[in-house]
């Protein structure tokens, strides 16, 4: 088969198993014809290779995260040319792994290249969301959502699921590669299959032991406003009418709630400072009077003591000596306690959100400020859950998460490990709307739910807006583009998975070793290199 052909199909299946299509179990043979064409490369120029890998992922990018330009009328352009340098950028970083397996192959032969294929994978696409500058948002182990298989994730983390869809693609590989030529190769197939269905066994039995709740039931309302993401930052006072006006009506048909939920950035300024003193009394007088804890989602103001602020920070015009920064941020309101806790966005969408490595590239912050007024935010340091009280009880700590958060595991980790008992994400996907983007995101939520074993609340401008069982159901979903109040019930649960005990330990193993076999197979030729040059 020619090698073209073999990318586009190997592009093509990845992007046909990630979510939201139904059929992630295509992910157990995508990997096989981009394996299949390492092993023809071994012996041609690089340069192919790499043109080839190129156009593996720029098809898999297309198909999965062409939304990412926001198809909306009134996008900035800013935000779609950020978008297509993603798409023409991302691929680069995706064929790292692939880059190494090829080198792999060529000098220590094919069964080295199949062998270390799942720890590469893993690695890199753990290595992908360590940084500034990280989007793992196309990580393999998200295809197995449409499947039960996901349900161990408890246990391996969604890396640890990419490292077992990997094994699997590899022996396929091995099968289909030396079917022919070695009488063994039915072995590989004979042990993927039998993988697969202890994997499917032990998936099946462990994910019964979540389907019951013990625990007492917290109730929720989540807003879901469906404004339209532009206009409420020209009016943002409006944005918080409209939020108070959803909940009053809600309670007048007989809600109760404990906890009601608003979505990302539902108030656009920031409240809590002396110029909007009135606005907060007022949103304090009405948590008082309605008797619930309001979770938000707000724009937040730091100002830093002298030689406190990061070097990203802004300087005030006024006050050269003046530093502080912006936040994305949410906060818990409880009736006549105030402002009992926040957390600030920690992992910022890069470019959109915040410059890489800002505190580093301080003289180029300004390069990336579009139309909205959301970009250069500050960078949270911690992640501490916020509380829910019934009466004098905490009756939750629920881990919220901001939006982009929602894609690095660690995130959700951090704060079960800190004492979250439930998790929330609080998004605005409304400059998606009409592409499978939101769908996506809230398949991504799914993942951290069931790696934490923790019931899930997600509340998005436009949707998805929803209640996630600890086992990764959907227990709560209205339609998108809608406004109206959600409903929903959630078990806060102290039990730490072993995925949250022990974090990630395979896949950073898994990078060292390639990365160890990969200089290993190239030291012959740069000792050769050197003593041409001596």
């Amino acid at each position: 088969m020619p090698n073209l052909l073999l990318a586009v199909l190997a592009g093509t299946l990845l992007g046909t198993a990630f979510p939201p299509s139904p059929l992630g179990w295509l992910a157990f043979i995508a990997y096989v014809p981009l394996l299949a064409m390492l092993d023809q490369r071994a012996n041609h120029h690089r340069h192919r290779s790499v043109g080839l890998l190129y156009v593996v992922f720029f098809v898999y990018h297309g198909i999965t995260n062409w939304w990412v330009l926001s198809w909306q009328e009134q996008t900035d352009p800013y935000l779609m040319a950020s978008g297509a340098a993603l798409w023409l950028g991302h691929p680069f970083f995706l064929s790292l792994p692939f880059y190494a397996l090829s080198s792999i192959r060529k000098r220590l032969g094919r069964e080295a290249m199949l062998w270390s294929a799942p720890f590469a994978v893993a690695g890199f696409e753990w290595l992908h969301g360590q940084t500034d500058a990280s989007y793992p948002w196309l990580t393999t182990g998200y295809d197995l959502l449409s499947t039960p298989l996901v349900q161990i994730a408890d246990w391996v983390g969604v890396y640890g699921l990419s490292f077992l869809v990997v094994v699997i693609n590899a022996l396929i590989a091995r099968w289909f590669l030396t079917r022919r030529t070695d009488s063994s190769a039915w072995h590989s197939l004979a042990w993927g299959g039998s993988l697969l269905a202890v994997w499917l066994t032990v998936s099946l039995v462990h994910s019964s032991a979540f389907n019951e709740q013990t625990s007492q039931a917290v109730s929720v309302a989540i807003v879901q406003p469906n404004e339209n993401p532009w206009d409420k930052w020209t009016d943002p006072r409006k944005q918080v009418e409209t939020h108070i006006a959803l909940v009053d009506a809600d309670q007048r048909q007989g809600a109760r709630p404990d906890l009601v939920v608003w979505s990302e950035t539902a108030i656009p300024f920031t409240i809590r400072e002396a110029p909007y003193q009135p606005e907060m009394q007022r949103l304090q007088t009405w948590v008082d009077t309605s008797g619930f804890t309001l979770l938000t989602g707000y724009a937040d103001r730091v100002i830093y003591e002298p030689g406190q602020a990061p070097p990203s920070a802004r300087r005030s015009a006024f006050d050269p000596e003046l530093r502080y920064d912006h936040f994305n941020a949410a906060m818990t309101i409880e009736p006549r306690l105030g402002v009992t806790a926040v957390h600030r966005k920690s992992m910022l969408t890069p470019f959109a959100e915040r410059l890489p490595f800002a505190d580093q590239l301080t003289f180029a912050m300004s390069w990336i400020e579009w139309g909205v007024g959301i970009s250069a935010w500050g960078k949270g340091r911690t992640r501490d859950p916020l509380p829910v009280r019934r009466a004098a009880d905490t009756v939750a700590r629920v881990g919220t998460i901001i939006c982009i958060e929602s894609i690095y595991p660690e995130v959700a980790r951090d704060l079960v490990n800190n004492g979250a008992d439930v998790l929330c994400v609080i998004t605005n996907d409304a400059w998606y709307n009409g592409t499978w983007g939101p769908e996506q995101h809230f398949q991504i939520a799914r993942m951290r739910a069931i790696e934490q074993r923790r019931d899930l609340i997600r509340c998005a401008m436009s949707g998805e807006t929803g209640v996630i069982s600890a086992s990764g159901r959907s227990e709560v979903r209205v339609p998108a583009m809608t406004q109206t109040v959600a409903h929903g019930m959630v078990h806060p649960s102290r039990e730490r998975t072993p995925y949250a005990v022990t974090g990630d330990l395979l896949p950073p193993a898994g990078l060292f070793a390639t990365l160890l076999l990969l200089i290993g197979a190239r030291f012959p030729a740069i000792v050769r290199k050197l003593r041409v040059r001596a």
